[in-house]
């Protein structure tokens, strides 16, 4: 059987609301050489139904497990996937119908580890674009389409605080992940932190796309508009402890890492101010005798000090 150009994978939790435009998004790309694999992760609304009404409109394969988070459907996907490339698409968003083909032309041409884009936060309730927002801005590429190590690539990002680490905006060789044992890191959220920048440390030759491909709904079920936890806490310092014991031996990457440990350190500190005593003072040690050069006076007395 001929290997399919590209493996979609679309990992399902009771988005029924949304699903329909994220699936006619992919059945409306131009690239047709496509195979689709969807995980429903134990939705418990009309996910399914929907599913199945695509098995005549697209080459489908939808595996259906008790739910056990995302990381753990995208991993599934991973270990059915047969395409050349792989590409993963959240259930509640959509990408424009060239994002396949001309991720594909690049990574052919050029011989890529992988290839990224752009994006478009857009409201739930109308659908009106959100702007002026600095976490919500996925605008990445540098614009002069050079080739660039993954390493080069990241420093360059995180210099320019332009990062994001959603795998939903990059197209990455199937054979590049499985060679360098890449998946996600289950049991935690913020995987796509870690995932991305395994990849970006791994990465021979990335490019950049400079176009708008990939659309991001924000609404308050998204993982990233939830109140800030001990989960969060706990997946923030494992993507950390994980990326620095990663790159203990690989100077290329070391800087890099020291931008993205402040970022997530400045982060737990802005957020940490909501969370019982108990997890404040964890972030705080975490900051002063892991990463004391993290530390940064006024997001540490937030910290400690700013009350509900």
């Amino acid at each position: 059987m001929k290997r399919p150009k590209v493996s979609v994978i679309v990992p399902v939790y009771n988005t029924a609301s949304y699903l329909e435009e994220a699936m006619d998004s992919i059945v409306n790309q131009t690239l047709k050489d496509i195979e689709v694999i969807v995980i429903n992760d134990g939705s418990t609304d009309n996910s399914m139904d929907i599913l199945t009404g695509y098995e005549d409109r697209l080459n489908l394969l939808i595996l259906q497990k008790s739910n056990n988070g995302q990381a753990s459907a995208r991993n599934d996907g991973l270990d059915m996937a047969a395409g050349d490339y792989i590409y993963f698409l959240d259930s509640d968003d959509w990408i424009e119908p060239d994002t396949l083909q001309t991720c594909v032309d690049l990574c052919d041409r050029d011989n890529l580890d992988f290839a990224y884009f752009n994006a478009v936060s857009f409201h739930d309730k109308d659908g009106s674009v959100i702007d002026g927002i600095q976490w919500l801005d996925y605008h990445r590429t540098p614009g002069d389409h050079s080739i660039m190590t993954g390493a080069e690539t990241l420093l360059r990002m995180v210099k320019a605080g332009k990062y994001r680490s959603s795998v939903c905006m990059s197209m990455f060789r199937r054979t590049f992940l499985t060679k360098n044992c890449i998946r996600f890191r289950e049991g935690i959220i913020h995987e796509d932190e870690l995932f991305s920048a395994i990849v970006y440390f791994n990465a021979e030759k990335v490019e950049g796309i400079d176009r708008e491909f990939y659309h991001r709904r924000v609404h308050d079920d998204s993982t990233m508009t939830r109140t800030f936890s001990k989960r969060n806490v706990d997946g923030y310092l494992t993507v950390t402890h994980d990326m620095r014991r990663f790159t203990r031996n690989n100077k290329d990457c070391q800087s890099a890492v020291h931008y993205l440990t402040n970022a997530i350190m400045l982060t737990l500190m802005q957020n940490g101010w909501v969370l019982p005593f108990s997890q404040k003072l964890r972030i705080a040690g975490t900051v002063l005798f892991r990463y004391p050069r993290s530390f940064r006076f006024r997001p540490f007395m937030t910290l400690l000090f700013k009350r509900k």
